[in-house]
């Protein structure tokens, strides 16, 4: 088995489920429906559409956010943008979005039980075809967006690149997101997916002749063409894909900037470290990969996966994944989680003696003092691969740019209270690349 399956069956494991599909049109449906009966909003509404990622083919799961935009029968000369947002605003109060919504640049947040809606008014001056306007708030005035322009941009993009752009786009999303999320502990890390679209589509190498080279080639050609200014705290100019001749509004601070130069420095050495090892040991080479892309990236073959409970699908046609080779891994078994309890124990010293149990966020430690993790109960049968992984909290773990990290293979981690603040120890049981079963401990440290 080579590697390429192995980034086939990493793509099937980023894709948006079903559900989540079939919740953003339900979602799309009901706010139509509500915003075009409001009788104090519905002489401005002309129509909708769902947008972004989603709506590109470029999201990867789970989806979170729902851009839509309402087209309005107005006239941007006689409306300021901070009148017509807060007007969408109450509009969405009255029909049960209330206690919900918020105020931003150029839409509104409606924060719902597992999504967030953002709904977005725009104007169509020269049909919806052509570029829209969009509100800008803080800059007061109506600003040019192309919604249809950037589908457009990324069909024709991925047609010239033998339908390689929008999987790599999915592939530099969910890479990114592991990175920064899981191991550097940033929830709203920058760049924002849009830009990072604009950055592959700006940096891939559309011959490459594998997922695994296009991705080190797009790390490569961004490293050497922005590497010194990102290292220098300034954020390159990204061209928009659907606005030709304008760039993206993109707002960076130096040390964001210098961050995402770090990480695509280290992740770059480490993608040629992974590439490498193809000449040689398959097993190798996808742990490898699996390091850099997290737990969603395959370590087994797929011909083990029957043996270890799994079965392996065609993917249909008319799915949204661009690649009909990518094969759906499904749980035989039930889709919950299995059960799975860890404890933690406190000591002084590292494997010393110990002097109490400690629970999942009680009284907060004092520094220097030794944690043993261990687990205690699973309902998981063997083989599986453990996992624990740890996220620093805190001024003092961000000073030391300590944001956590991930080992393998112990039943028992030690770990030292280095920092104030509140942490997590995370236990993952995992098989062939899949998630079975997780526990999480919080400890606080004062």
């Amino acid at each position: 088995m080579e590697i390429p399956s192995y980034f086939r069956r990493y793509l099937c494991a980023i894709q948006p489920t079903r559900s989540s599909r079939e919740r953003a049109v339900q979602l799309h449906t009901t706010l139509t429906k509500r915003l075009s009966s409001d009788r104090h909003f519905k002489d401005w509404y002309h129509s909708s559409f769902l947008y972004g990622s989603y709506r590109r083919n470029t999201a990867i799961q789970p989806i979170k956010d729902v851009d839509v935009c309402v087209v309005l029968n107005i006239n941007p000369n006689e409306h300021q943008p901070e009148a017509v947002v807060r007007r969408i605003r109450r509009a969405l109060e009255r029909n049960n979005y209330d206690a919900k919504t918020a105020l931003q640049r150029r839409s509104v947040r409606v924060d719902m039980s597992r999504t967030t809606l953002d709904v977005v008014p725009v104007i169509a001056p020269n049909g919806l075809d052509q570029p829209l306007l969009i509100p800008d708030r803080p800059l007061k005035k109506w600003v040019d967006t192309h919604p249809k322009g950037h589908l457009a941009a990324a069909t024709r993009i991925n047609q010239e690149c033998n339908k390689r752009y929008i999987p790599l786009v999915k592939i530099v999303k969910a890479w990114y997101r592991y990175q920064m999320r899981t191991l550097r502990n940033i929830e709203q890390p920058k760049p924002k997916g849009f830009t990072l679209e604009a950055l592959v589509a700006t940096y891939q190498d559309s011959d490459a002749p594998s997922y695994a080279e296009a991705f080190v080639n797009f790390l490569n050609n961004l490293h050497r063409d922005c590497g010194a200014s990102l290292i220098n705290g300034v954020f390159p100019t990204v061209d928009d894909p659907g606005l030709p001749g304008q760039t993206l509004k993109v707002r960076f601070t130096e040390d964001e900037a210098k961050q995402f130069g770090e990480v695509i420095r280290i992740n770059l050495d480490a993608a040629h470290t992974a590439l490498g090892k193809e000449q040689g040991s398959i097993s190798e080479c996808a742990v490898a990969w699996n390091h850099i892309f997290g737990p969603n990236f395959p370590t087994e073959p797929t011909s083990l996966l029957k043996t270890a409970g799994f079965k392996v699908e065609q993917g249909t046609k008319g799915d949204e994944t661009e690649d009909e080779e990518i094969a759906e891994i499904e749980l035989l078994s039930a889709s919950s989680l299995g059960k799975l309890k860890i404890k933690a124990e406190l000591a002084y010293e590292c494997e010393g003696p110990i002097l109490q149990n400690h629970p999942s966020g009680s009284r907060a430690l004092a520094k220097n003092m030794w944690l043993r993790f261990s687990i205690i109960e699973t309902t998981v049968s063997l083989p599986y691969e453990i996992r624990w992984i740890v996220k620093n909290h805190g001024s003092e773990a961000r000073e030391a740019q300590d944001f956590g990290h991930m080992t393998t293979g112990k039943t028992v981690q030690w770990k030292h209270t280095k920092y104030r603040g509140s942490h997590t120890m995370t236990c993952e049981l995992h098989r062939n690349g899949v998630l079975l079963a997780r526990a999480k401990h919080t400890v606080n440290i004062k």
